[in-house]
């Protein structure tokens, strides 16, 4: 029985290893899944971003030519005042150019509220509509209203028309953009709203729309006296000495050179014409108004006169408004662009990714995976002495191969290994001069402890050699060497077998002392310090160094990062060791908030 249960052994045995084939395989399976599940989630993530910058560029493409929209119909309707004073005023001829004009103007005003009709009845939230559509229905009923007083006004003779009249409905075609400007406030608040890197542009925009309209009111208000010839009333010259300032404050922002973001350097000229034509000669036809005004209404021209010398004087207003909304536009749109042609890359490389990583995966299954599990099951094999089949040509002639080549003597080679590890083990944690612990091996101690979460009291000393450069620098380095491992010594004699002592860097050394309390650990320090004072270092020739020492004591718990502040507050208390004199002791707890404790050279506290 005893034979049949041997010849059973091997094969329980490999019985028990295809078992365990079998549970990596499918945890190699596992590990792909996961491996594709955490590509698909970073590639989810990659799409993601590139969609989320493509809805917010086509976002603020959409919003920006909304609110394009909403410039441009408040712009046609300032500029429909000006035909629109022109029939207000005596002489004006049925069938004039200036009544045609008033046509067309008007049918551009209805064609641009009608374009932001459509485009919030297209509009594919509801929240366009509910903020928007009151006030279009407001700014259509007063142009309605206006409309009619300008017609009534133009059709009486011109000894009926009445200059309160003609001022109303001038101030009833003020009221039409007035009505309009909570949409234009609207917009500006849902660009800032979508990106707030759009409110500068936005704020812009309607400086720009508000000089246009200043700039026609500014004209208008001295209009009505005009229109029938009659002198100026304070009102009118009032109202235009204040357009007239909102129109300079407003060019002092915008007109600079570069107050408008991402204007064309094309349009620059722009500033400096609308500074000759508008601010010069267009100022200057109402200067001359008014001041015929302010005493006769012995006009030197009619109103429609004055309406087609003056609107000229505003066009380059208006273009410059058109260049700026066009250039962000034309920005925008760029960037709409390059957000889709980002999104297409991103998806196309995503798609590459995983057809790439599919093939990976089954290559570094056949190529790789089986191999290495093969090579798992050799040395298994060889690390129960039991022999294997030869593996030549197994793996080919690439990495596996000699992965295979190299079992043949893994044997041997793991117990060399293991004795260089050792080897190599000490010499990392121990400092080669003095034999004590390195400072490396210090900090795996207080982390571990930190890791474990230990809590036990725990004190640390930090010494540093006084003025030992100066002993370098007088007897050289063999000697600081000296003195080094003297000091190591009477250290290691000081203190006891608990204690854990290592050499901190160049002259510093570092104590632990587990368990000890500040108090403990201060004497312990002052034993230190009075054994390094009265041991003369007796060098090669004979020669005696009297040396002394600087010491800083912390205590704290080694838990919750305290390593650090134990390190930390025991550097300072040797800083300030050495900035009283050195051949002291200072300390204090960490977590204390008592005055702090130090030991001169006479040991006294």
């Amino acid at each position: 029985m005893s034979n049949e249960g041997g010849k059973d052994t091997p094969r329980k045995a490999g019985v028990a290893e295809a078992r365990t084939s079998r549970a990596l395989r499918r945890k190699l399976q596992w590990l792909l899944a996961i491996v594709v599940a955490c590509t698909g989630v970073l590639a989810t993530e990659i799409i993601a971003a590139s969609y989320s910058d493509f809805v917010v560029a086509r976002r603020n493409l959409i919003e920006v030519v909304a609110f394009c929209r909403v410039l441009d119909a408040a712009n046609y309707l300032s500029a429909e005042r000006g035909p629109s004073n022109g029939v207000l005023g005596i002489g004006v001829a049925p069938g004039s150019p200036v009544q045609a004009r008033l046509t067309e103007f008007r049918a551009r005003s209805d064609a641009a509220l009608a374009e932001i009709t459509a485009a919030i009845d297209n509009a594919s939230r509801t929240e366009p509509a509910d903020a928007l559509s009151p006030i279009l229905v407001e700014v259509r009923r007063r142009l309605m209203l206006a409309r009619a007083e300008v017609d009534r006004i133009a059709a009486l003779p011109a000894e009926r028309r009445d200059l309160a009249e003609i001022q109303a409905t001038i101030e009833a075609m003020f009221g039409v953009v007035d009505a309009l400007r909570p949409a234009i406030d609207w917009n500006i608040q849902r660009l800032t709203n979508t990106d707030p890197n759009l409110a500068g542009i936005a704020l812009a925009a309607q400086m720009l729309a508000n000089l246009r309209e200043d700039g026609g009111r500014l004209a208008s208000q001295v209009m009505a006296p005009v229109a029938v010839g009659k002198p100026l009333i304070a009102k009118n010259i009032a109202d235009s000495e204040r357009t007239r300032g909102r129109l300079q404050e407003i060019w002092s922002v915008v007109g600079k050179p570069g107050a408008l973001p991402g204007l064309k350097p094309a349009n620059i000229g722009d500033l400096a014409r609308i500074d000759h034509e508008f601010f010069g000669e267009g100022f200057a036809i109402i200067d001359n108004i008014v001041a015929v005004g302010r005493h006769s209404g012995a006009y030197p021209m009619t109103a429609e006169q004055l309406t087609d010398r003056y609107v000229p004087k505003m066009k380059p207003l208006e273009e410059l408004r058109r260049a700026f909304m066009d250039a962000t536009v034309e920005r925008l749109s760029a960037n709409k662009t390059r957000a889709s042609i980002k999104l297409a890359i991103a998806s196309l490389a995503t798609l590459a990714l995983f057809l790439v990583l599919i093939v990976l995966m089954r290559r570094a299954r056949s190529l790789v995976f089986e191999p290495l599990l093969l090579a798992r099951h050799s040395i298994i094999e060889l690390a129960n002495d039991r022999p294997i089949a030869r593996l030549q040509g197994k793996g080919g002639e690439g990495e596996m191969g000699r992965l295979f080549d190299a079992i043949d003597v893994l044997r041997q080679r793991l117990d060399e290994r293991t004795l260089l590890m050792q080897h190599l083990e000490r010499q990392a944690e121990t400092d080669e001069l003095t034999g004590l612990l390195n400072r490396r091996a210090l900090e795996l101690i207080g982390g571990a402890e930190e890791m474990a979460g230990k809590d036990q009291d725990a004190c640390l000393i930090l010494m540093d050699i006084d003025h030992f450069k100066q002993i370098n620098d007088t007897h050289g380095h063999l000697v600081g060497d000296i003195v080094l491992k003297e000091i190591a010594r009477i250290i290691r004699n000081s203190v006891r077998n608990s204690d854990l002592v290592a050499r901190f860097g160049g002259e510093e050394f570092a104590v632990i002392t587990p368990g000890d309390n500040i108090e403990s650990a201060l004497a312990l320090a002052e034993r230190i310090r009075a054994n390094v004072a009265r041991t003369p270092i007796v060098l090669a020739d004979g020669q005696e160094l009297n040396v002394t020492a600087s010491f800083g004591v912390a205590d704290g718990r080694s838990v919750n990062g305290a390593w650090k502040r134990l390190i930390e507050s025991a550097d300072t208390e040797l800083y300030r060791a050495k900035s009283e004199g050195r051949n002291r002791v200072c300390g204090r707890p960490v977590e204390d908030t008592r005055p702090r404790l130090a030991r001169t050279a006479s040991g006294k506290m």
